[in-house]
């Protein structure tokens, strides 16, 4: 193993860790007088979780050479959020699928009521640990800022609008504007917030909004892309859910509309895109890169 691979390796496998221990101690802390409640809830969030939104959040503190304490909030947040969505997206009103990382999703390991309100509790208890005043090196306004960010990120014109259009284009025509727009609110501003709430840590954020918000963004719309060429060229062993989903649903993706040779050209594209933003702002060969790197490159 080479210098490079080695040294992300180890990042890799030091944070995972660490925001595995992180999550357990949150559900720990806020769960020791809950009701049941909590076991879906831990269930989700730590089984078979590749934490690849915490790994960009300490990436690209590391950046910024920012205390890894202080990120604890937000990387912990934003992986509650993720868990959330998932919940929801597997219900059988939703994308109906009973398998999540290689396991039962929340509704089939339980039941679907329980799943509901797992993903309500996660994102509730997401905005608590995000506002909460811990260290005092976040100001107010920082805690204000994460929590308008990520809120706004994951509601109307965020996530949840995007799995509105999503569900309703169902066995109908879809251009690929449509479907970059859907892609854009579902998954791109979930891997923004990634990059975006490290960075409000920083006095420079405001000057480099733009360049940061360009990239989380294309980082969030490869992520889609890189998971239709898989869902086809993948097993579902690997992926840990179920191969060529939206074939069997008639749902448009990337791969159904450009064909795999387009698609795998269009992620290439993306690739350059990102490494010419990095570039510019003097992140080439950074741990954010690297991150990036493999997200581009993973199997699953």
């Amino acid at each position: 193993m080479n210098n490079k691979k080695q040294e992300f390796s180890e990042f890799k496998d030091i944070h995972t860790l660490k925001i595995q221990s992180n999550l357990e101690e949150t559900f720990e802390l806020y769960g020791n007088d809950s009701c049941g409640l909590i076991e879906p809830m831990k269930y989700s969030s730590l089984n078979g979780s590749k934490f690849i939104r915490s790994l960009l959040v300490y990436a690209t503190g590391s950046i910024l050479n920012i205390d890894p304490k202080l990120l604890e909030q937000p990387a912990i947040a934003i992986e509650l959020i993720h868990t959330y969505t998932l919940i929801h997206d597997d219900l059988p009103c939703m994308d109906d699928d009973d398998i999540r990382r290689g396991s039962p999703s929340c509704h089939i390991k339980f039941n679907e009521s329980s799943a509901i309100l797992a993903g309500d509790a996660l994102q509730s208890l997401a905005f608590e640990i995000l506002s909460n005043k811990k260290y005092d090196e976040i100001s107010h306004k920082t805690h204000l800022d994460w929590v308008n960010y990520l809120s706004s990120s994951i509601g109307l014109n965020g996530v949840a609008g995007g799995q509105y259009l999503d569900l309703s284009i169902n066995n109908k025509s879809v251009d690929l504007y449509q479907l970059k727009k859907i892609y854009y609110l579902k998954t791109s501003n979930l891997i923004a917030p990634c990059i975006m709430l490290p960075y409000m840590l920083d006095d420079n954020y405001p000057t480099k909004f733009d360049s940061l918000l360009l990239f989380g963004l294309t980082l969030g719309l490869s992520f889609q892309i890189k998971d239709d060429l898989l869902g086809y060229t993948g097993s579902s062993n690997i992926l840990g859910k179920t191969k060529n989903k939206d074939e069997l649903r008639n749902q448009p993706n990337y791969v159904n509309l450009l064909g795999v040779d387009e698609t795998s050209q269009l992620l290439e594209e993306n690739k350059e895109l990102m490494n010419k933003i990095l570039e510019d702002m003097g992140f080439k060969n950074t741990m954010l890169h690297k991150v990036s790197n493999y997200i581009f490159d993973r199997k699953f």
